[in-house]
């Protein structure tokens, strides 16, 4: 199906939107519908599991993972959060199934678990995991009590697979970026220095406006050999989309561009050339170790709790960008996991 303008707007705030990348605000406890998506019987005297998650097929590609190794161990039930306003939802999985710890799936859910145990301090007793975060650091986790796993692609693992598919050097990566993230983008410097990546930084305000946006694009592009483009629902609104990232993405000189979301790829709309993501079924998988490890230690979190990076990445790549503007290594589109055209 070609993917017109529209929808791909769509997509594009969507997966932003979908992990609450700017940030969720503090939510107010009113009614929400109490349904559960999945169920899996295990050893019931082992403890029960309770994993809040969005109805999304990445979600649920997490969940796959989460109950193929936790499944014959535990009894293990996902219940439906859609935003931060669910925190009944929360109340009422808690208060059926009596669980011995929680997984916790995005920020908004992460947001509705908040305003859970601002009304409820039962909840301060379950130890969580926390997965499909958008900037997570481990001092989020200290203040929750929970461990989890980092939903971003470290940057220096994103250019050393897009080296291994452009046959020009990426050495200088461009990032445009909001106040809020300063302290992210601060980190992944210092871990691309490691690697000789020199990050290109230009700084928006909190709340950028299109001459902003566009300003900062067109300094960074002249600089830089690639750009790394946030998943900050902020940065991606519809229109920064349509009328700051695509004008600017589509003028010369052309830069590859890493995206840390799949539907960000289109052929139609010359947006992400390239994706680096975790690898959601994995991703369950490393969740649930990270379980195992909480309830071998009698449900409770050790006391150095930080936050881990996604071991797993999947690539997906424009081919039809990547064709016309770039020079490709012999053999690259070989390396990646999803070609797009």
């Amino acid at each position: 199906m070609a993917v017109t303008r529209r929808l791909f707007l769509v997509l594009a705030s969507t997966s932003a939107a979908a992990l609450g990348c700017g940030g969720a605000g503090r939510a107010s406890l009113s009614r929400s519908t109490y349904a559960e998506l999945h169920r899996e019987v295990g050893h019931a005297r082992a403890g029960t599991v309770l994993v809040f998650m969005p109805d999304t097929p990445q979600t649920h590609e997490v969940w796959t993972g989460l109950s193929d190794e936790l499944g014959g161990e535990f009894d293990l039930v996902a219940v439906r959060v859609q935003g931060p306003e669910d925190a009944p939802a929360i109340a009422e999985g808690i208060r059926r199934h009596a669980p011995s710890g929680l997984v916790l799936m995005n920020n908004p859910t992460v947001a509705a678990y908040r305003d859970f145990l601002l009304h409820d301090d039962v909840g301060r007793r379950l130890p969580a995991v926390v997965v499909m975060c958008s900037f997570l650091k481990s001092s989020d986790l200290a203040r929750l009590g929970d461990t989890g796993i980092a939903y971003e692609v470290p940057l220096i693992t994103a250019v050393t697979g897009l080296r291994r598919i452009v046959a020009s050097p990426v050495d200088r990566v461009g990032v445009v970026y909001r106040a809020p993230l300063a302290g992210f983008v601060a980190r992944q410097h210092a871990l691309a220095e490691r690697e000789q990546i020199t990050l290109v930084e230009q700084r928006v305000s909190a709340r950028p406006n299109l001459s902003e946006l566009r300003r900062a694009l067109r300094l960074v592009k002249i600089h830089a050999d690639a750009l790394w483009i946030l998943n900050d629902d902020r940065l991606l609104t519809p229109e920064l989309i349509t009328d700051g990232w695509l004008p600017g993405l589509n003028e010369r000189p052309w830069r590859p561009t890493i995206v840390g979301a799949a539907s960000l790829v289109s052929a139609q709309q010359s947006f992400g050339t390239f994706a680096v993501l975790p690898d959601h079924t994995a991703l369950g998988v490393q969740a649930a170790n990270l379980v195992f490890e909480i309830a071998d230690a009698g449900w409770s979190l050790p006391p150095d709790a930080a936050a881990q990076l996604p071991l797993p990445t999947t690539i997906t790549i424009d081919s039809t960008q990547a064709r016309t503007r770039l020079r490709l290594q012999e053999g690259a589109l070989a390396q990646v996991d999803r070609i797009v055209e």
